[in-house]
């Protein structure tokens, strides 16, 4: 098997997991808060289809880690290119990313894939997933305010009302912890909107307009090759 074809299958592993708990988005939209009986049905269908997701999600990342390992490869930042200090290169990354639509974050993301974004002095493209855009802010803050960040373990809107936590020091009671600047783990099994409501929380949370923020879907650049 080519390298080619394992990054492929990688990238489709990381697209059904993001298309999955978008799929869950859905599924809330689809229960009647008038009727229920639809929500009785709905809150069934939910919970046995979020035992499933933690199910696969677990064993879809750990089969990711391993061939990763075992190939020496991870496809989704083979076509990362970021850029802040060099300013011709940026405005580069900018004029190709500004062929395509910009986006904020306040659209809808479900279902779609994310290529780059645009955020104060840096510019970034090539991102595969979500869970890559969402690294990439969090990096993007920590080297804003390393002291600040040690806070989001401790911030409210980084805490559910039932006290689960977005971010903490070990990961131990997250669904899928992915290991970010500071010493912190972060949980990433959140779906495409959920991630975008936390990337706007985050950038709140450190000063930063999050409406400054344009982001570039893969589908549009896609489109404008063709």
């Amino acid at each position: 098997m080519t390298q080619s074809n394992i990054k492929h299958i990688l990238d489709s592993l990381n697209t059904l997991q993001e298309q999955l708990m978008s799929l869950q988005d859905d599924m809330l939209l689809s229960i009647d808060p008038r009727d229920n009986d639809s929500i009785d049905k709905g809150a069934t269908l939910m919970k046995a289809f979020n035992n499933n997701m933690h199910q696969f999600a677990v064993s879809a990342n750990s089969i990711a880690e391993q061939i990763k390992t075992q190939f020496g490869i991870n496809p989704e930042d083979d076509d990362l290119e970021q850029e802040s200090a060099n300013r011709s290169k940026r405005e580069r990354i900018i004029k190709e990313l500004d062929k395509s639509q910009a986006f904020s974050l306040k659209d809808d993301f479900t279902y779609k894939r994310p290529y780059g974004f645009v955020l104060d002095d840096v510019a970034i493209k090539g991102i595969k997933t979500w869970k890559s855009m969402y690294i990439q802010i969090l990096n993007f803050v920590y080297e804003r305010d390393p002291i600040r960040f040690q806070l989001i373990t401790k911030e409210q809107d980084f805490i559910s009302k039932r006290g689960l936590k977005l971010y903490d020091h070990t990961g131990e009671n997250f669904r899928v912890a992915v290991k970010i600047p500071g010493g912190l783990y972060a949980e990433m099994n959140m779906s495409a909107n959920t991630i975008r409501n936390v990337m706007f929380d985050l950038l709140k949370f450190f000063s930063l307009d999050p409406m400054k923020m344009k982001v570039y879907l893969r589908e549009d650049r896609d489109a404008t090759e063709q």
